[in-house]
Formats: C-alpha cells, sequence, structure tokens
C-alpha cells in the first residue's frame, strides 16, 4: 500500500484536487469529512466532469466547484493484513482502480493498481507473457473523432485511454488524465481559448472586461493525443511491461505485431495477473 495517504475535503475546489493530483503524481484522493474517509475523488471523475461539455467549465470555474459535485460516494476497504491477491479480485470485481486500507479506526493507506504493477515488475519477473495477459477488444479513434466522443467512449467501456490510430497502426493515446488535467484556469494556456468582450450592458467597474471561452467541444482527438507512442510486443515479460509503465508514468501499452495493433496491456490487466497468479 501506499502510505501517508493525500486527501481532500468535500467543500475543498476541485482545482485544488487537481493540483494535488499533479503535485503528488497521484491519480485519486481519499475525500475525509470530520475525520473519517467518505469516498473517494478521481482522474475519471474530474475528466467525466469535463467531457459533459464546455458550458459546465464555462459558468462555473473549477476553482468554484467543489470536490463534493464530482467525489464517488462511499468507497471498498481492506484491512492491511488483506492478502494481495485478494485485493487485486475486489479492484477487479468492483470496477475500481484503489482499495481503501482502513483498520476500523484510522486511514492506514491506500492501495492502487500502480501499486499492483509495482509488484509485478519487483516480484514476478519471467511468470507471464504480454500476449498471454493483454486485452484484444481494443478501443480506437480516429484523429478527427471529437473529444466529446473520446469522453463517452471511455465512460461507456470504463477505460482510462483510447488509441487513436490509422487504420491498424497506433499513432497516439488519449489519457482520462490528458483530459481531466488540460489547463482550463489560465487564459493562455491548455485547451484553445478565444477572448470576447463583455456587452457594454454587463460591463462593471468591479469585473474584467474580457470573458475567454473554451472550445472544449471543437477539439479532436488529434489536438489532444500523445505523440511518440510507446508500445511493447506480445512475446515480451509482462514484468518487463510493468517496470516501462513505471519509469513513464504511463497507465498502458499498446501491443503491436509488424506495426499493427494487436492488443493493449494495462494496469487492469496486470491486476488480474496478480489475482491469477494468487500472490
Amino acid at each position: 500500500m501506499s502510505s501517508p495517504v493525500i486527501a481532500i475535503t468535500p467543500t475543498d475546489p476541485v482545482a485544488r484536487a487537481k493540483n494535488l493530483m499533479l503535485r503528488y503524481g497521484v491519480k485519486r484522493l481519499v475525500v475525509i469529512d470530520r475525520g473519517k474517509p467518505i469516498g473517494v475523488v478521481s482522474m475519471r471523475d474530474l475528466a467525466e466532469r469535463l467531457g459533459r461539455g464546455a458550458s459546465t467549465w464555462r459558468h462555473r470555474p473549477i476553482d468554484h466547484i467543489p470536490v463534493a459535485r464530482v467525489m464517488k460516494e462511499g468507497f471498498v476497504s481492506v484491512a492491511p493484513g488483506t492478502d494481495l491477491g485478494k485485493a487485486a479480485e475486489l479492484m477487479l470485481r468492483h470496477g475500481i482502480g484503489s482499495l481503501v486500507v482502513f483498520d476500523g479506526k484510522e486511514l492506514a493507506g491506500i492501495v492502487t493498481k500502480t501499486d499492483l504493477t509495482r509488484y509485478f515488475a519487483e516480484q514476478l519477473g519471467g511468470r507471464v507473457k504480454v500476449r498471454e495477459l493483454m486485452s484484444t477488444d481494443i478501443v480506437t479513434v480516429d484523429r478527427m473523432h471529437s473529444l466529446a466522443h473520446v469522453v463517452e467512449l471511455m465512460g461507456k467501456h470504463r477505460i482510462s485511454r483510447v488509441i487513436v490510430a490509422e487504420g491498424k497502426k497506433p499513432i497516439g493515446v488519449i489519457t482520462e488524465s490528458d483530459i481531466a488535467l488540460a489547463q482550463l484556469e489560465k487564459p493562455a494556456e491548455g485547451i484553445m481559448q478565444r477572448r470576447v468582450r463583455y456587452t457594454r450592458k454587463a460591463e462593471r467597474a468591479d469585473r474584467p472586461r474580457y470573458r475567454y471561452v473554451k472550445y472544449i467541444a471543437l477539439l479532436t482527438a488529434e489536438d489532444m493525443m500523445r505523440p511518440g507512442l510507446m508500445t511493447i510486443g506480445g512475446e515480451e515479460d509482462v514484468a518487463r511491461a510493468a517496470s516501462l509503465m513505471l519509469a513513464h508514468g504511463i497507465g498502458g501499452l499498446p501491443v503491436v505485431e509488424d506495426e499493427k495493433l494487436i492488443g493493449i496491456l494495462t494496469k487492469t490487466d496486470l491486476a488480474k495477473g496478480v489475482a491469477k497468479l494468487g500472490v
């Protein structure tokens, strides 16, 4: 498990949650109220919120939206002595990326799929090949698909990344982190924006003369994708793939053969491996 846990309160703004995730390199925060855990807020929660449309963010910036509006209430917990294989099974059964480690009195830590990936890299070398664990049901988009379509696919398939492909050749990837951590507060950075002057009627001495409109709905997969895609072969050791994920801070690797996409290996697949191997 990871400890201490990075936590936040339900009344803190979403902007603070985003900044904590960036600062500590984590994808989820435990939400604590009056000293007790009440839920979890994740990158996916932020990405789904962003994907609902530009108007939500334009009219209420993320420094004004409380975490309570986007968090998932409730959580699945385990005791510190729980077998790691059973913890992996719990994550898979509930379709979640983390378990709160709680001894009944206080928050002891959190175990995530990244922790399982680290265990795989350090302890399970030579046990299984990429081809044996990879997923072949791959969700891809064209470079000109809209960002809204990308977010819709992530929600529909409950995945944290989609591959951008030209035919069967992968050319990029978009993750929930790319969407959730896009620069929304700073007019000159991140998502494309246009400066629009307020109407004379709306102008007041105590407000800016201009507002910034974010064209989230017009963004395409090509605008958001990460270039320089890292891939792996089907005959590679899964422990090496896990090490690559950790070293580069990524949650999945497209699996290619003769430059063609044949599968994808994600941290969820590694969790399945931990559960399957019974460690």
